[in-house]
Order: structure tokens, then C-alpha cells, then sequence
């Protein structure tokens, strides 16, 4: 009992006579710099060149921010605007294409399901097409058997 005293003073004496501790001050600050836009057509291809138009969205309002074109990539970069946490990107292109997303900083853009590439979809179809003539020709080889 009297070693556990010892070793508590001991303690007591080391903590009291540990000098405080020096840190560096720390700064942490978080910014968005741009948001990035991309646009493309449903086989793939960017949209180069297409017209795009940002609004910002306050109080469910919509005000037209800025207007430019998409890069070669389809790519449009834009910085936001102070306050503002909720914008909707439309861009359009030649021949009526047209898509508008809404982007909201507070809670992110939800990421689509990506749309399957071209050739799939085109494969996929000759098969579905290919099941609806495999049902067709058992229900006229039913009606045969019937017949005959």
C-alpha cells in the first residue's frame, strides 16, 4: 500500500512539473473551386460545342447564372456562386438534343445508372426481337398440331 502511495505522489509530482505543451496553430478551410459539367449523347459521343445555361435555384425560384459551350470533350467548367448551393445545368445542342440536370452542392448530384454502351443495347434488342419470333412460331406450331 505504501509503494502505490509513493508511485502517486510520483505521478503527481511528473504532471506538475511537465512543461505545457506547444502546438502550431491549424487552419482547415474547404472550397470549391469549379464544378464541372459533363454532356454527351446516349451512344457515348461528348456533345462538342453544345450550348450550355446555369441557373441558380433559390427559394425553388430559377435565375439564369451564366451561358457558354462545352469543350471538344463536352466538358463545361463554372464557379459558384457564394450562397448559392442548388443550380440546374441544361445543355443543348443542334438537331432538338437537350439535357438538364440539377446539381446541389449540399447533397450531391445522385450519379444516373450509366447507360450501356451502344452495341450492347443494339445486341440486346436482336435478342428480345429474336424471342418474340421464337414465341410467334410456337403459337403457330400449336395452331398446326390443332389443324392437322
Amino acid at each position: 500500500m505504501r509503494s502505490f502511495g509513493i508511485l502517486t505522489l510520483l505521478l503527481i509530482i511528473c504532471l506538475a512539473l511537465t512543461p505545457a505543451a506547444s502546438a502550431h496553430r491549424v487552419h482547415v478551410m474547404g472550397q470549391v473551386d469549379n464544378i464541372k459539367v459533363k454532356a454527351w449523347y446516349g451512344g457515348g459521343d461528348p456533345m462538342a460545342d453544345a450550348e450550355v445555361e446555369i441557373y441558380t435555384i433559390r427559394d425553388g425560384e430559377e435565375e439564369l447564372y451564366l451561358t457558354g459551350s462545352t469543350d471538344e470533350e463536352g466538358l463545361f467548367f463554372f464557379t459558384p456562386q457564394l450562397g448559392v448551393s442548388e443550380y440546374k445545368v441544361v445543355a443543348s445542342a443542334g438537331g432538338g438534343h437537350r439535357g438538364e440536370e440539377i446539381i446541389n452542392l449540399e447533397s450531391g448530384v445522385a450519379p444516373e445508372e450509366d447507360e450501356l454502351p451502344l452495341f450492347i443495347r443494339v445486341f440486346a434488342g436482336f435478342g428480345y426481337l429474336t424471342g418474340l419470333a421464337g414465341v410467334g412460331m410456337i403459337i403457330s406450331s400449336r395452331k398446326k398440331r390443332k389443324e392437322g
